[in-house]
């Protein structure tokens, strides 16, 4: 995917975002809130670890190298004895 420019309109800029935090394997996540103010870039949410807050970073720099990430994703530990994964049947 070929990084996003700043002479593209926000609302495209926002989903090609979404689409790389969806689709990226070190991510993976649908909920994430994705706004763009001018130069700058904010994603918001909550994810399990800091591992994946940290890989959100990545794909929002790679996708957005001239915008400045604000990266305001929570790290939200799992209720105990709640499983890490959903099982869908």
């Amino acid at each position: 995917m070929e990084p996003a420019t700043t002479e593209e309109s926000p609302h495209y800029v926002v989903q090609r975002v979404r689409e790389a935090l969806a689709h990226d394997p070190r991510v993976g996540e649908l909920e994430l809130g994705v706004d763009v103010r001018g130069e700058r870039i904010y994603v918001t949410g909550s994810v399990l670890t800091q591992e994946r807050r940290a890989a959100i970073e990545e794909v929002v720099r790679e996708v957005c190298p001239d915008l400045e990430v604000h990266n305001q994703v929570r790290v939200t530990a799992s209720p105990a004895g709640a499983p890490d994964v959903e099982v869908v049947s």
